[in-house]
């Protein structure tokens, strides 16, 4: 058997009025990870806009 990976994923993003944020995503599949953290990433921008 091979080794099993985790791969984290940090995503950085950037609204219009230059706020950053960043989110990361962990999983043993990359496409996964990067999913979750570009999911997240959505999630916290809209939750943030909901605040304003």
């Amino acid at each position: 058997g091979g080794t099993e990976a985790t791969t984290r994923v940090l995503i950085e993003s950037r609204d219009d009025s230059g706020d950053r944020w960043f989110t990361v995503g962990v999983s043993e599949n990359i496409i996964d990870a990067s999913f979750n953290a570009l999911v997240d990433s959505i999630r916290f921008k809209l939750m943030k806009e909901q605040i304003k």
